[in-house]
């Protein structure tokens, strides 16, 4: 059994390898393992999304087989920017778990020393 090495963004949980007992080091350098720079004033944070189905699978049928699908499409004109999902009632609850994750995110990282006051200014 191969073993894989990732890492894990505590926030978001996107998850990167890092390095595989089968293909040896996959990276050697921090600036090898990028994370997204998302721009809140323009980012959709709720997204509508549009499924794309499947392609006729192996027996002619659609939706059936190992054919992959065309993903799922954001629709841009239904979906909402951060600023647009701050002022709809419809998602506080949502947006107040986002924003305690984020808290306990950063005073776990002032606490161990990974941020500093001087980081947040």
């Amino acid at each position: 059994m191969s073993k894989h090495e990732y890492f894990a963004c505590p926030l978001c949980g996107i998850n990167k390898i890092i390095s595989s007992t089968k293909r040896g080091k996959k990276i050697g350098h921090s600036e090898d393992l990028q994370w997204p720079v998302i721009d809140l004033e323009s980012y959709l944070i709720m997204q509508m999304r549009e499924g794309g189905g499947k392609k006729p699978g192996v027996y002619g049928k659609v939706g059936k087989g190992k054919a992959p699908g065309s993903g799922f499409h954001t629709i841009p004109s239904e979906s909402l920017t951060f600023e647009e999902v701050l002022k709809n009632p419809e998602y506080t609850s949502i947006v107040q778990g986002m924003k305690e994750q984020l808290i306990r995110l950063i005073k776990t990282a002032r606490e161990t020393g990974f941020i500093k006051e001087s980081d947040l200014r």
